[in-house]
């Protein structure tokens, strides 16, 4: 989740390459990002971007 919403660095970079790259426990993970923006419209809920990570 982003609290800068687009502002975030790491979400523009997101927005101009999808692919992305996660190490967790010194494991890699490949996978593709998107931005989640119906949250607000649909719950009413707008305190961050979502971004869900799906493996690839």
């Amino acid at each position: 989740m982003s609290e800068r919403l687009k502002r975030a660095n790491w979400v523009q970079n997101i927005i101009h390459n999808p692919k992305i790259l996660s190490t967790v426990n010194e494991k890699t993970f490949e996978g593709i990002a998107r931005l989640v923006e119906l949250m607000s419209t649909k719950y009413e809920w707008d305190r961050g971007l979502i971004v869900e990570i799906t493996p690839s």
